[in-house]
């Protein structure tokens, strides 16, 4: 082989490697910058599901309060359901004896 040819051959050789290495580069800056920015989208859900967090135990609490007081109103009626059948039996208790009381 000439030694010309082989010089270019190994100028070529050498200046595609070097074009390789520059893609590569290249490549892995831009990866880089895509890792970031990723970085950032995970950074800002993880920010986003602890205020969802936040606002989950604070509904928590929440439906315990509604849920005791409820369980109040449901007491409060059963005392007053009492109280009317209590006063239901008088009235009609008054009724069958004339109107007088016992």
């Amino acid at each position: 082989m000439d030694p010309e040819v082989g010089a270019i051959l190994s100028n070529l050789t050498q200046a595609l490697t070097a074009i390789g290495v520059i893609l590569t580069a290249i490549s892995s800056i831009m990866n880089r910058r895509k890792l970031e920015t990723i970085d950032k989208r995970v950074t800002v859900a993880a920010d986003k599901a602890d205020t969802a967090a936040e606002k989950a135990t604070k509904a928590a609490a929440t439906t315990e309060v509604i849920v005791a007081k409820a369980d109040e109103v449901k007491a409060q009626i059963a005392e007053v359901r009492e109280a009317a059948v209590a006063v239901n039996a008088e009235v009609i208790d008054r009724i069958k004896n004339g109107g007088r009381k016992n």
